[in-house]
């Protein structure tokens, strides 16, 4: 299987979702129906998936990567970038964090805290 990170094409969505799937059509539409992508809120056409290749060692026989799994979330962030969003961002949190090593958000917050205790 080969994984993409499925998007809306006119980019007022800050939401992707990692899928995997036989070809780009089959992963919108496995995209589709998702927290991030509901039906009645999305259709396939307003939605793009692009090929990322590096996810496709992650495939465990599950359609989607799912960012509440520790495994899921550390490929997520150290092959792909995510981070928590700045609403969802809680330091307490990122301490048991799979992806806390490799997290540009959680990083940053280390710099700014060293910088105000100094």
């Amino acid at each position: 299987m080969k994984a993409y990170v499925v998007s809306d094409r006119a980019g007022y969505s800050e939401w992707t979702v990692v899928v995997f799937a036989e070809s780009r059509g089959k992963a919108v539409v496995a995209a589709l129906g998702t927290d991030e992508f509901p039906y009645g809120d999305w259709s396939y056409t307003e939605l793009r998936a692009i090929r990322k290749p590096e996810f496709d060692n992650h495939y465990r026989g599950n359609l989607r990567m799912d960012w509440d799994d520790p495994d899921d979330r550390l490929a997520m962030v150290r092959d792909g970038g995510y981070y928590c969003d700045e609403d969802c961002f809680d330091p307490d949190d990122c301490a048991k964090c799979s992806g806390k090593d490799y997290c540009s958000r959680y990083e940053e917050y280390l710099e700014e805290e060293s910088e105000t205790d100094d």
